[in-house]
């Protein structure tokens, strides 16, 4: 690979991703320039761009809570819910669900996911953002759960 190709490439990751890493403090935007694929982890949530809602997926009443529950660590909400159209899975997810897919959404208008312990995620207006839960093996039954702060 030539020099100019690696310096396109980083050049190109710069757009997409600039101010480095995500952390507390230190907020991402996911800009105009994200393609599919692309995302973040806010924490224990994945934040992903999609091309499209997924299929098994229904139209819901926007949730400003991303994640179930009531700790500290599910405070992954969004800022102002006239931001996106939301979608769940059938039937509408609640506080105890345990499963690894989150809700999508279209974002309408820029889109703030703001977070006490993690930085806060700006999403450009037009993208389709599918969430995800990470996993944690559970000692137990030895099948894979999602993570709850």
């Amino acid at each position: 690979m030539s020099l100019q190709l690696i310096s396109e490439a980083v050049e190109a990751i710069r757009k997409v991703r600039p101010g480095g890493d995500i952390g507390p403090g230190n907020a991402f935007r996911i800009n105009e320039a994200a393609g599919i694929g692309d995302g973040v982890w806010q924490g224990d949530l994945g934040i992903e761009v999609v091309e499209a809602i997924p299929e098994h997926y229904v139209a819901s009443k926007p949730k400003k809570q991303l994640v179930p529950g009531d700790t500290r660590g599910a405070r992954h909400c969004i800022k102002n819910v006239t931001t996106i159209k939301q979608f769940s899975l059938p039937p509408d997810w609640g506080d105890d669900y345990i499963g690894l897919e989150g809700p999508a959404f279209v974002c309408v208008k820029e889109t703030t996911i703001p977070h006490p312990i993690h930085a806060d995620v700006h999403i450009a207006p037009g993208h389709t953002i599918r969430l995800r839960y990470q996993r944690n093996l559970d000692e137990e039954t030895k099948r894979e759960r999602r993570a709850i702060d």
